[in-house]
């Protein structure tokens, strides 16, 4: 975390440090020394806080906060939350536990008591204050700890206003720590009371069905496929009953076992026979019923729209208005309307470029070149599949996405991706500059920014990052097929774009491996990678489709990337099954060369389709051998990636496209188990998409959609899809929940603090955007 230097502003503290004769919990023979009880003492029944005592083994929603070059790790311990310290850093919030969720009210009363000792004599600093910039402290004071527990207890009234993201940290980094090595600090029975407050009962707990649908609903024609969690090993006889009760189709199960992605043992439920159109169908097995769902031709015509609709939503530099916003609460002022951002300190340039406009990557305010290639990409690889395979022009027309630029005749997918083009034009370095020609990388917020802060409300300072041989890359490839595609829209723009890529071409030639660093994190991602030829492939191909240049095409044809279409994103095959990521992006460059006409000779064509179909053949074949049928295999180390549904959703793309090509059944079948498993038939039983199906994600990591942080905050429009299971658990949220060793598929939370699992970005949206136009297109055949 970002310290802003300030000056603790402090209310009516008083302060106790008396020690109290008691024993660590699970410490027996421990020293107690005796001293008079504190002056103030935290009362249970009016506690803030959500985990106190840790008698359960659960920390949450306490986590940790390592900036580095701290490194360190918590954990509850004998009944006490203990914070390991391996390296302390340079700041005392360098290491820190902290507790969220809480609203602290202007002239409310607190007291915060707690029980505390450490593995040897050390300080620490607690503080009740502003979660993110500039970090007002409301009451803070620095404790001295020994090896003996001591009760400690402070009273503070807040004068300042309510803050509805207040948090209790406990900074123990940097000074604080006393003596060389390793330290723990142990915290017990810890209480911030206020009288005026009564904790709210807990939720209930409502157990999943046993039977996991696709909760949105199936089409017709294609499989339908259910999947029943049971350690049975024989055939289960299922139900398929409609609205009314009425049982309309029946069979047997077919028995699955251990599914090793889940830890599941699981039968599959086949009804794809039934085709009939309705809604409220349930499945039911024994005493174990899904939940309700649909079968009907036009059920992925709403979300195909919303999906869409999210990049609308993530505009910058306008207004976020009605009628086109949706609903009032997701109107906004415009986000950073002048974005004049300078280079960044130390970065080797001392310009300003304009960059006003463009999307929003993810939850945060930045704007990155490597992340809107492929969204680009996918948005214009959808036109022109409706334009060479015979696609449904109708789904994304002009005036279906209902955005300020529909009925000017050009189709609103193209309207939208237009937004984000002009941006990254403004994000190429100027002429007479160094490193003319080439693209910054990203540029974003020099710190970062709390939850529960709308683009309009960001008033922290934002700098260009430096230029980057794969942002320049990916530059090129979008410019060169924005190029061809708007030849005819708008010829002045297209030979803007393609001279843009000329440019920028030239530039990379001299600059082939200009490398975005991973230690460039503060404020935003950093979005680094090792290695450029797979977008210095992608390039070449998108510069030869657009133009038939022969250069291009030797570029193409010499690069070991072009022997086959890797379906693990990379040529060494160590990944998870997946299409593409914004890191290993090969593979658009093949997939333009298989959709869109070009010089390529007939055999030629043929064999970058025939190239396609072979990963669609594996993809089918994945998702045959998964209890889920979902088309993703686990790495290696059988652990899912950082975004996993993205990985499903680009999968099937691939699939998707191989079914223009040659439609095989099991081609369309596995578009369709895809979506299944991301809208519900997994096994977390959560519909990743916001505002669908019976359990939808609710609270995705983003600044503005921050209902969770800060209840002032709307919720998320419709069409948000989650990254989902991640079995690296970054982000300090999930590793608190205890998910380590999780089965693939459950290391999952709906949480906003869960930005590793619950994230959302412009790249991942698309793909689902794509996917649902793609399946509701052959729903209606």
């Amino acid at each position: 975390m970002r310290h802003s230097n300030h000056l603790p502003v402090l209310f009516v503290l008083i302060a106790a440090g008396g020690v109290l004769g008691c024993t660590p919990k699970g410490g027996a023979g421990a020293a107690a020394a005796s001293a008079s009880a504190p002056e103030a003492v935290g009362d249970p029944a009016h506690n803030l806080l959500k985990a106190s005592t840790f008698e359960d083994g659960v920390m949450l929603p306490w986590m940790t906060s390592f900036s580095a070059p701290a490194t360190g790790s918590a954990e509850v311990k004998n009944g006490a939350l203990c914070l390991h310290i391996d390296v302390p850093g340079q700041n005392r919030w360098d290491a820190q536990i902290r507790h969220r969720e809480m609203t602290i009210q202007k002239g409310h009363s607190y007291v915060l008591s707690f029980k505390a000792w450490a593995s040897r004599p050390t300080k620490f600093t607690y503080k009740v204050g502003m979660s993110g910039p500039p970090y007002t402290d409301y009451s803070t004071k620095g404790v001295d700890l020994t090896t003996t527990p001591q009760q400690f207890g402070y009273a503070f009234t807040m004068s300042g206003p309510d803050d509805a993201t207040a948090e209790l940290a406990f900074h123990a980094g940097g000074h604080m720590v006393q003596g060389a090595g390793p330290v723990d600090l142990c915290f017990d029975d810890v209480i911030l009371s206020d009288p005026a407050f009564t904790p709210p009962p807990p939720p209930p707990v409502v157990p999943l069905p046993k039977i996991r649908v696709n909760q949105v609903g199936y089409l017709p024609k294609p499989i339908k496929i259910a999947t029943l969690l049971s350690d049975a090993t024989d055939a289960q006889d299922w139900q398929l009953l409609d609205a009314a009760g009425k049982v309309v189709a029946s069979g047997k199960t077919t028995p699955y076992g251990l599914d090793a992605t889940s830890g599941d043992r699981v039968h599959l439920v086949d009804f794809s026979s039934f085709k009939n159109p309705g809604h409220g169908y349930v499945l039911k097995v024994g005493d174990a019923q899904s939940d309700p769902f649909a079968i009907e031709r036009n059920v992925y015509d709403k979300l195909k729209i919303d999906a869409l609709r999210y990049f609308y939503h993530n505009r910058s530099g306008i207004e976020i208005k009605m009628p086109y916003a949706g609903g009032e609460q997701w109107a906004r002022p415009a986000g950073h309307p002048n974005d004049k951002a300078p280079c960044m300190q130390g970065s080797g340039c001392s310009y300003t470029l304009d960059v006003t406009g463009g999307w929003y990557d993810a939850g945060d305010h930045g704007k990155y070149l490597v992340s809107a290639g492929m969204t680009v990409w996918t948005l214009l690889n959808w036109y022109e599949r409706v334009q060479y395979l015979h696609g449904d022009a109708s789904a994304f027309a002009d005036g279906t996405l209902n955005i300020p630029e529909s009925g000017n005749r050009v189709p609103d997918i193209l309207d939208e991706a237009r937004w984000e083009l002009d941006w990254e034009l403004k994000m190429q370095v100027p002429q007479g500059q160094p490193l003319a020609g080439m693209v910054h990388h990203k540029m974003h917020d020099d710190g970062w920014t709390a939850l529960g802060t709308a683009p309009h409300e960001d008033k922290m300072t934002r700098s260009l990052h430096p230029p980057s041989t794969a942002a320049t890359l990916n530059f090129i490839a979008n410019m060169a097929q924005a190029a061809r595609v708007w030849k005819k829209l708008d010829p002045a723009f297209s030979a803007r774009c393609l001279k843009a890529a000329e440019t920028a071409w030239a530039a990379a030639k001299k600059n082939p491996a200009v490398l975005a660093p991973i230690t460039d994190s503060n404020g935003g991602g950093a979005y680094d990678d090792k290695s450029v030829g797979d977008e210095w492939y992608w390039a070449a191909a998108e510069m030869f489709v657009t133009t038939g240049k022969a250069e291009y095409k030797k570029d193409v044809t010499s690069s070991p990337f072009d022997a086959k279409f890797n379906p693990y994103a990379g040529l060494d095959g160590g990944g998870p099954s997946s299409a593409m990521t914004w890191q290993v992006i090969d593979s658009l460059g093949h997939l333009s060369l298989a959709t869109v006409p070009s010089a390529l000779s007939k055999a030629e064509l043929d064999r970058y389709r025939a190239q396609v179909q072979s990963a669609a053949d594996l993809y089918v074949k994945i998702a045959s051998e998964q209890g889920y049928r979902v088309p993703l295999k686990p790495g290696p180390d059988g652990k899912y990636p950082w975004g996993s549904n993205s990985s499903v959703l680009a999968n099937v793309l691939v699939v998707g496209l191989a079914y223009d090509f040659d439609p095989k059944p099991e081609y369309l079948d596995t578009v369709e188990l895809g979506m299944d498993y991301v809208l519900g038939r997994n096994a977390m039983g959560r519909c990743y998409v916001t505002g669908y199906g019976a359990r939808p994600i609710e609270n995705p990591h983003h600044r503005f959609w921050a209902h969770q942080a800060n209840p002032s905050y709307p919720s998320a429009p419709p069409g948000a899809v989650a990254g989902g299971a991640n079995s690296g658990l970054e982000d300090p949220y999930v590793q608190a929940a205890g998910l380590r060793g999780c089965a693939p598929q459950k290391c999952y939370l709906d949480h906003i603090e869960a930005w590793s699992a619950n994230e959302i970005t412009i790249n991942w949206n698309a793909p689902l955007a794509w996917v649902a136009a793609w399946l509701h297109e052959h729903g209606r055949k």
